[in-house]
């Protein structure tokens, strides 16, 4: 695990917040790493979409003060690569992608399909909910118990995770319990 940086957001993507919903568990996204969260508009409003979850987004951007970040259509570098990635991308992941690659902040994404070759030939750090979850476990803030219950449960919601406990990712990123 790393220290963030006082200036570093973490760019969350409607997946995640999806995740953390279905899990029962969005505060803790803000516990773990508060004022560093960040919701870009073009996320928001995909979110606010979708009519059963409206009520839990807006109280968890207002209570926490999340911040919602305009999307920088004055910023040309962002607006073109924002324009060349929605050509294959959503829009949440091509804000995020394009946003966090000319300020060099971190994605909050479980789409790997969409984001990790991107990030990687970019240079941009991305986390998942899987990392989001070891992260809560490396700071105790959940149990090894709770993180399956957590898995459990957003499978059982329709999403998609890749494993089916937090020690199965655990060996699929080989990560010991030593480290």
């Amino acid at each position: 695990m790393y220290q963030l940086d006082k200036d570093t957001k973490i760019l969350l993507d409607s997946d995640v917040i999806r995740h953390f919903i279905k899990g029962e568990k969005l505060q803790l996204l803000f516990s773990m790493y508060g004022d560093h969260l960040v919701i870009v508009d073009v996320v928001k409003n995909e979110l606010l979409r979708s009519g059963q979850i409206v009520t839990q987004v807006s109280n968890f951007i207002s209570f926490n003060s999340i911040e919602v970040l305009t999307f920088p259509t004055d910023n040309f570098e962002i607006l073109r690569e924002f324009s060349r990635l929605k050509k294959r991308f959503g829009d949440g992941e091509s804000a995020c992608m394009a946003i966090a690659k000319f300020q060099r902040h971190i994605i909050a994404s479980s789409n790997l399909r969409d984001i990790k070759l991107y990030c990687e030939n970019n240079k941009i750090m991305y986390k998942t909910t899987m990392d989001i979850l070891m992260d809560a476990l490396d700071k105790e803030m959940l149990t090894e118990d709770e993180c399956n219950e957590f898995i459990s449960q957003v499978k059982k919601r329709n999403s998609r995770l890749p494993v089916n406990t937090i020690d199965e990712y655990r060996g699929m990123k080989g990560i010991g319990y030593d480290s």
